[in-house]
Order: C-alpha cells, then structure tokens, then sequence
C-alpha cells in the first residue's frame, strides 16, 4: 500500500472511531447530544474523506489524498473532544472528562488545521524552501497555543462548573499570551493563503488552472455564507442558514480540489470563475447602488418613498447589463488572462484581414500562436474530396455544412472548448481561406485543362502536318509528274499541251500553299530542337539580334509557344519600335523557363492584337506574358512558362 493510502486508512479508522465514540456518547448514560443528529454531522465530513480515498487510488504521488483526509478527520475529532469534554457535566462523566471540557474551550482552533494543510500542499506538494516548511510547523504549533491560551481563560471557570483553574497569569501577561496567540494564529493562516497566490504566480499551466478550482471553491465559501445571512434576515432558521456554509466548507470545497487533481480540464474553469465572480461582484454593486438611491431619495424626499423605492428599482435594472458587461470584461483580464490574451490576438487578426493587412490563410498560425498549441492544423474542404478527419477534430460548419476542421496537437476538454470559441471568432479568416483555395483550385484546374487542351491542339496540327505533307501534297506532286508525262507524249502543236502546262503550274501553286499551310500550323523547324529553330529565326532579322539560348529540351506545346513568342517579338520591333539592336535570351531555372526580348526602340508599346495572341499563347501553356515598354526607354517582354521541363 502506498503512503498516501496508508495515511487515509489511518484517517478513516479515526474518522470512524470519532463516530462511533460520538453516538455512544449520545446514546449512553452521558446522553450527550442528539443520537440522530451525530450520523448528520458527522456525514458533512464524510465527502472530504471518500474525495481523499478517490484521490489517494487515482493519484498515489499526490499529497492531496491525505490533506483532503485529514480536513474530514480534524473536525470529527475536535467534535468528538467538545462531547466527550460535554460528559463532566452530566451524571456519567467519561474518564479525562474534566481535562477535555477545559481542552475543548478552545479546541476549536484544529477545526482550521485541516484546510490550512491543504491550501500549503495544494496541488503538488509543499512548496520548496525553509520558509514554507516553517508555515507548516507553524500550523499546529499556532493551533496548539490558541487552544492552551482560550483554555487557561479564568473566565472559563467562573461558574464553577470545572472548579478552579489549574494556574492563574498574571493579567497583563495574560493579555499578551491572547494577542500574539491570535496573531501567531492569523499570521499562519495568512501565510498558508498566500501559498495559492505564490503557485500562481510562478507555476504552470495546469498548476495556474488547478488553482482555479480552488479560487472557485473558496469563492463558494463566502458566497453560501452571505446567502446564508440573508435566509436568516429573512427568517430562515439558523441551522439551515449555516447549513449551507457547512456544506460549502465541508463538501463543495473538497470535491472542487479532488476534481482539480483528477480532471482539472472537466469544465471550463475560468470562464466559470469569470462568471460567478463577475456576477457575485454585479450582485453588491447594483444591491449598493439600489440601497444608496433609496436612502438618498428618503433623505431628499421624505413624503415619497414609494416614488423613491421605484426609481432606484428603475435605475438599478437600468445600469445592471451594462454593469454586468464590463465587470465580466474586467474580470476576465484578471481571472482568465490567457483567455482574453487569445481572443484578442484572433479579433486583431480578424480586424487586419479586414481591412487588407494580413492575409486570411495565416489563420493556421494565428491560431497556434493563440492557442498555444504548435501542432495545431487548419484542414479545409477542398471541392469534390472527401474530408477524411481523425476522431479528434472539430468540425468547422458554415450554413449547416462542414467546410473544414481543426485538428489539435494536444486534445483535452478545456482544449476543445478554447478552440471551439477561437474557431467561432476566426470565421471569417477560415471562410475567406476556403474560398480562395477553391479559387484557386479552380484556376489550377483551368491552367490544367488548357494545356492539356494546347497539347492536343498541337498532337494535331502535328497530324495535320504529316498528312498534309505525306498525303495530298505527294498525291498532288504525283499527279503532276503523270500530266507531264503524259505531255511528252504530246508534240508542242498540240492545243492540249498548253492546257496541260497550265494544269501542272496550278498543281505547283496548290503545293506551294500547302507548304505554307503546315508551316503555319507548327513551325518544321522545331524538329531539330527549340535552340536550332530560335537560331535559325533570328538569321532572317534585318538589325543585329543578340541571343543566348542553351540546348533545352522542352515539351511541343511550350517549344511552339516561345517561337511564335519570339518570332512576333521581333516582327514588332521591326515594324513599330524602329529598333536597332534586339537582345533574346532564353533560359531555363528551376521548373520555370524564361523568355525575355529587349530591344533598343522608341517603346510606348500598347496592348494590341499582337502582344493579346501571344499572352493568351504563353497562358495556353499555364506561363505569365509581361510589357515594359516606357516611351522613349525600348520595349522588354518577358515570358514565364512553369513546369517546362
């Protein structure tokens, strides 16, 4: 058995002990107390002690186990004491009885010991230090001189009932024991409170939102009490006002520390401590704003009081929202900082994608940044595919229907909810994301289909060629040599002969444009590569023409595109720019071949018929066309075609 276990079996044997010696002090001749109302008593306790077995079995390393234990076990032994102290004045005293009824005067002081070691060992043990192992000495050492002095009190003896004090202090000494005994004892209670705060301070994630649960359990305590004042104001009787107080202290506390150890991420702690702080603190405010009105306006206007009473009512729901509103915003910075830090950081986001200043597919990193999670993915749907997401996504819905999801690095409950939230305020971000990649798988999906479609395109002026070439052009040149034979057999006299001679040069003209034709359709020179073919081309160029072209081996559909591109190029610095030198270079970088023609003329090129036929050429093939051409500088076109190898 582990040492947390075997200090809360000790707890319980004396938790049990505690009850049984109660109930036979109720029910024996001493007749001390209810016999019903010790199972009652004693079943407050009974929480803390059953949380302290859970945590003791779920977390055996954890010092919690014990102290929740122990905050059952102290008050059934200080309520044991008090009645077994109570026997001396009955009848059938119990043996010590005299001792324990002078001890139990002030025994009350342990009651406190128990929550004390909590709040030091909360949540992971006492905290490093001489200081704080001093604290814990100090709780039972504070405890023990309150005790000693309340009961050496000489006016606990003055009726006589536990005779004559065993000693009597001088008065001033007396005096001073009292205050540095409550003193010594405040001060370590203080001390123990301030160790929540310490943690807090310099702790971690999980330690900051465990200790959460403990400001909300605490918050709880103060909470019930005032209610419980008020059901008394009201007529409540006391026992069920302090009920609830004794059920706060004794059960709600406990469960909220044993909750923190074991599933801190169980609920959102604290937006659920933002919010029962900012409502407890709107509950005074408006209660002191409705008080105040109505004291002014008895004061102001004596014979009005009902008109006073109204109109602080009017006034108090009047400013109650709004009041409401901004005490939630402010508690919220202090209790849940990390919360507002995010929204905040995903709201500026928002705001700049908005107005134009940050693109909207950052979200991811955004979200990452805020979330504090750098495993965190953004998973959009993509038209037409299946949005395959793990078990532990949370789906992203617009309109009732999935676009997306969020997948987590790390997942727990709390997690999920801060996402969730986070998702909502990145909506508009995540929406303008998804939309644009449609848009932009769309495009992709236009640029694909016009190649392939620039590919098939030229598949055919290819076959086009090769038949024009191979079939009615050598059918034609055929026929011509049979009409030329069958003119040799004619003598020169003959009028059939002339005939015939007109019949072949038409035949000739008819090839001739033929040849023209195919060669429209895909330049032959191609056949020997793009480099031969662009060196070949710029031969024919009546001004000097620098080119630098290496050997690129590129598919048909790009080749023709950068000849034709290149070809109207020159014919336009020829005809339009009044061009003395002409510069080409070709080049392939990457997946990306580049084209740029530069020429030394006039420039103040527009766009025109010319320069739309070869962008929407080089866009055929999925590339960019650009012009610069500034009056009087000479004209640069550059062409980008990706994936060209």
């Amino acid at each position: 058995m582990s040492r947390a276990r075997t200090l809360v079996a000790g707890a319980t044997i004396l938790y049990v002990a505690a009850l049984v010696v109660r109930e036979i002090l109720a029910l024996g001749p001493a007749s001390v107390g209810i016999p019903a109302s010790v199972p009652a008593t004693m079943a407050l306790l009974l929480p803390a002690l059953v949380l302290g077995w859970l945590v003791a079995a779920r977390a055996p390393s954890s010092p919690i186990g014990p102290a929740l234990a122990l905050t059952a076990v102290m008050p059934a032994l200080v309520y044991t004491l008090e009645d077994w102290g109570a026997s001396h004045h009955t009848g059938s005293p119990w043996p010590a009885a005299h001792v324990f009824a002078v001890v139990g005067a002030g025994v009350w002081a342990w009651l406190y010991g128990g929550f004390a070691t909590l709040v030091l060992v909360f949540p992971d043990g006492l905290l490093p230090g001489r200081r704080w192992r001093a604290v814990a000495v100090a709780v039972p050492l504070s405890a023990a001189l309150l005790n000693f002095t309340i009961s050496a009190d000489i006016s606990n003896f003055a009726d006589g009932r536990l005779g004559d004090p065993p000693f009597v202090l001088p008065t001033p000494v007396r005096v001073v024991l009292t205050v540095v005994a409550f003193g010594f004892f405040l001060a370590v209670l203080l001390a123990a409170a301030s160790a929540p705060v310490v943690r807090f301070r310099h702790g971690d994630a999980v330690t900051r939102l465990r200790l959460r649960w403990l400001m909300l359990a605490a918050l709880s305590v103060p909470t019930l009490l005032g209610i419980g004042w008020l059901a008394m104001a009201l007529g409540a009787p006391a026992d069920i006002a302090y009920g609830v107080f004794l059920i706060a202290m004794l059960a709600l506390v406990p469960l909220a520390i044993a909750v923190a150890i074991l599933r801190h991420d169980l609920l959102d702690i604290d937006r659920l401590l933002g919010g029962t702080l900012s409502w407890l603190i709107t509950t005074i405010t408006s209660a002191a704003i409705f008080t105040g009105l109505v004291i002014a306006v008895d004061n102001l206007f004596p014979q009005h009081q009902r008109a006073g009473v109204t109109s602080a009512a009017f006034v108090t729901a009047l400013v109650l929202l709004p009041l409401h509103q901004w005490l939630h915003r402010a508690v919220g910075k202090v209790v849940d900082p990390d919360r507002t830090v995010a929204l905040a950081q995903i709201r500026d986001f928002v705001r700049r994608v908005r107005d134009g200043q940050a693109e909207p597919e950052q979200v991811e990193e955004v979200l990452r940044k805020a979330l504090d999670d750098p495993s965190l993915r953004v998973i959009l749907q993509r038209p037409g595919l299946p949005l395959d997401l793990p078990h532990s996504a949370i789906p992203l819905q617009t309109g009732g229907s999935t676009v997306g999801a969020l997948v987590l690095g790390s997942s727990s409950a709390r997690r999920v909810r801060r996402a969730r939230e986070a998702a909502v305020e990145a909506r508009l971000p995540i929406e303008v994301s998804r939309l644009r990649l449609e848009l932009r798988d769309a495009l992709a999906e236009v640029r694909a289909s016009r190649s392939r479609l620039m590919s098939e395109v030229t598949a055919e002026r290819q076959r086009l060629e090769r038949d024009l070439h191979d079939g009615a052009q050598q059918q034609l040149i055929a026929l011509g040599m049979r009409l030329r034979s069958l003119q040799h057999h004619l003598g020169p006299g003959v009028p059939q002969y002339r005939e015939i001679d007109e019949l072949v040069e038409t035949l000739e003209q008819t090839v001739a444009e033929l040849r023209r034709i195919a060669h429209g359709v895909r330049p032959s020179r191609l056949d020997d590569g793009l480099a031969v073919a662009l060196r070949r081309l710029v031969r024919e160029s009546s001004v000097p023409v620098d080119l630098v072209v290496p050997e690129l081996e590129v598919r048909e559909g790009v080749a023709t595109a950068v000849y034709f591109t290149v070809g109207e190029a020159i014919a336009n610095a020829l005809k339009h720019a009044q061009a003395t030198r002409i510069s080409i270079e070709v080049g392939l970088t990457g997946q990306r071949l580049r084209v740029l023609v530069r020429d030394d003329g006039i420039g103040g090129a527009r766009e025109g018929f010319g320069l739309t036929s070869l962008r929407d050429r080089v866009a055929s093939v999925g590339g960019e066309l650009t012009l610069d051409s500034p009056p009087g500088a000479g004209t640069s076109i550059r062409a980008e075609i990706p994936c060209a190898s």
